[in-house]
């Protein structure tokens, strides 16, 4: 049951991190009033084009934590199926 809901909330997470990769544009004339105080579109140019990339890159890096989490948990499930079978 725990492995389930820890799956399922890895799956949400790196869903969620796709969504900013995938279209940092959106997200970004959703958080601009975070980040500037103002709309987006009253940000200039550049403002905006730092916010998106701000974005993305955050969203890269949860995607590669995510991955790296879900790998050492399969290395771990791996090891102690292992230490399972052999104390057979």
């Amino acid at each position: 049951m725990k492995r389930k809901s820890l799956v399922g909330m890895m799956v949400a997470l790196s869903l969620t991190a796709g969504c900013t990769a995938m279209n940092p544009q959106q997200v970004a004339q959703q958080q601009a009033e975070v980040y500037y105080n103002r709309p987006y579109d009253q940000l200039t140019a550049d403002e905006k084009i730092r916010l998106e990339e701000h974005l993305a890159r955050q969203s890269n890096t949860a995607w590669q934590t995510n991955a790296q989490v879900a790998s050492g948990v399969g290395r771990l499930l791996q090891g102690v199926g292992v230490l399972v079978l052999s104390a057979r």
